[in-house]
Order: structure tokens, then sequence, then C-alpha cells
């Protein structure tokens, strides 16, 4: 990362005093920070849909009792990443709620990823906080809808990362909050995405944040995450375009197809390398020398492959064995193609 420090317009602090172990807000007040997700799960579509009704409802009746209170704060955030080929700054943008009175107001960083603009958000509106109101010590509770999940689990991380600076301006702000008074509260919403159960506070928000267009200009400044997004697009498109030329791979390379039928492996398109978890990740499909061709097949989550007659020389040392399933490699099976 420090390479590739001009590559991007914005700094991290690797020491501040919100990363110390006892002095992190998620250690000092664990129990005042409560967070509301609640995991969309479901065997049917109709059993999906019924937990996002409810989940609507909780948040509705939260919302109607919180944004009316005279002692409560609602914070609630959205941000929009427009292509970058659009030619647009990623906006952040929130509305909040007091006594029944709302601000709104957004941001526009330059080029980032979703969750470096929703984390700009969340700060953007906190520290926004110190400019509507003459102080926040008479507030009780203040309350967070955000989408993302992610955003919720990591905003008040203050170690070195993407978000970082974001992060640390929400926690100038909320520590000494938290701290001054043990009533305080902070209140994570997590809001569901679904088209046909909208959370219509959140909804205006999404539509401030994504029809607000500011044109990026020659030279955006952009986040880290987004500069390394780019970075690892780009290398991985001319790795794609160069597997493909046979002066690169040869003429009898066999290209790997994958689908989830096994019948419609030939019609399958080419799978493209990778560089995540070690490269793309294939069923082990083994064609031996000395003998009838035979197919080997292994869960991925278990560490090693069991041993036959024919295969003794790839036991390795580890404790479990799974279970392999053996039989003759049926035409079917193969999903290898040298076209």
């Amino acid at each position: 990362m420090w390479a590739n420090e001009k590559l991007v317009d914005m700094f991290v602090l690797p020491y501040n005093k919100y990363n110390a172990p006892r002095y992190r807000l998620t250690d000092t007040c664990p129990e005042y920070i409560i967070q509301d997700i609640v995991l969309i799960q479901g065997k049917t579509a109709k059993d999906r849909a019924k937990v996002r009704e409810a989940c609507l409802m909780t948040l509705n009746q939260s919302f109607a009792c919180s944004s009316t209170s005279d002692l409560c704060i609602v914070i609630i955030t959205d941000a929009s990443v427009p292509l970058l080929s659009t030619g647009y700054h990623a906006i952040a943008a929130w509305h909040i709620w007091h006594s029944d009175h709302y601000f709104e107001n957004f941001r526009s960083r330059g080029l980032a990823i979703s969750n470096d603009a929703e984390t700009n958000a969340i700060g953007g509106a906190i520290s926004t906080l110190l400019g509507i109101f003459d102080s926040i010590s008479d507030i009780k509770e203040i309350y967070i809808y955000s989408d993302s999940t992610y955003v919720l689990h990591h905003m008040f991380d203050p170690s070195i990362h993407s978000a970082q600076l974001y992060a640390l301006e929400l926690l100038s702000v909320l520590s000494p909050w938290m701290e001054g008074n043990a009533n305080h509260r902070i209140v994570l919403h997590h809001v569901p995405d679904c088209e046909d159960y909208v959370f219509e506070p959140q909804h205006a928000v999404h539509h401030l944040s994504t029809f607000t267009k500011i044109e990026a200009g020659r030279a955006p400044a952009c986040t880290i995450a987004f500069a390394t997004k780019q970075i690892t697009d780009f290398v991985m498109s001319d790795w794609a375009n160069q597997f493909r030329l046979s002066q690169y791979v040869g003429q009898h390379f066999m290209y790997p197809r994958w689908s989830v039928k096994r019948q419609d492996h030939a019609k399958a398109k080419r799978m493209a390398p990778s560089h995540l978890n070690g490269g793309t990740w294939l069923k082990m499909w083994v064609i031996l020398h000395h003998s009838q061709p035979r197919w080997f097949v292994a869960s991925p989550a278990t560490p090693q492959l069991n041993t036959t007659e024919n295969n003794s020389r790839w036991a390795t040392k580890m404790n479990r064995v799974p279970t392999v399933k053996e039989g003759p490699l049926r035409p079917s099976d193969m999903f290898y193609s040298n076209v």
C-alpha cells in the first residue's frame, strides 16, 4: 500500500488514540452499541417475503418513535457509486431527523467503492451534528439506518483501511459523547434491499444519492480500495485476454469449462483465470496414464485426498481423509476443450 501511495489522494494514520486496545469505542462501550441486523432467510420466496415484511414493520415503528423525539437523533444514509465509464463522482448522502424535522446533505469525494462511500455518508452525517446542534450532550440515543451490513459492522474500526479517515471522523464525535454519559446509546439498523417492501425514509435518501450527478473531471481523487480494485481488474482483464492467445498457452492447451449442470459443460463459457484463493476452483478430475481413466471428486472443505492404488503418492500428512467417489470416466464428464 505504501508503494502505491501516489495513486490515491487519501492519508492513513497508523497510530491514533482510538486504535489503542482499551480505548476503542467497541471496547469501552460494547453494551451501548446495539445492532439490529436481521438476515433475510427462508426456504421459499414466500418465507423470505414474510421476513422482509416483519423487518420493515419493525423499522417503521422504530423510525416513527425516534424521529419525533426530542432526545433522539435519526441518521439515514445511502451512497451511489456510478460506473467508471460514466465519469461521475461517488455520492454519499444522508438525512438527519430530530423532533419531526429533517436536514439533508451529501458529499462527493471522487472515486470510491460502495463500502467507502457508505462509511463516508455516516461520517459526514455524524460530523454535521456539531454544526446543526449547539450541543448533543442532551441527546440520549442516536439511530443509524443503512443498507450495508459491512459498514454497520466496521464503521467503528480505527485501524488502517480504505475508509479509516471517515471512521475517525465519526469516532471524534461519538467517543466523547458516549463517554460523557452512561445512558447514551447507539442503535444500528440494517435496511434490507427489496423492491416490494420499501422503507420510505431510506428510499428518499437513495433518491438523493442516485440523482445527484457531479462530473469527476480528468484527475479525480480515489480511495485506496478503489485504486486496488481498478488495478486488479485491469490486471485480470489483460491476463484473461492473453490467456486466450495460442501463442501464450500453446496450441494443445485444454481450456477448462464449467457449468452447474454436467450435461451443459460443452456449452459453457471458458473459465477465466483468477487470483482469488489460489486460482479458479475446479473439481479435481484426474486422468491416470497407466490405467483406465478414472475420476475423483473431493469436497473443497477437506484438506486431503483419499489414497488409492493409483494415487498413493498424492497422500499428505493431514489427519482427516474425506470420502472420495471413484468410478469410470464417462464422455459426459469431460469438460475440457482445446478449441
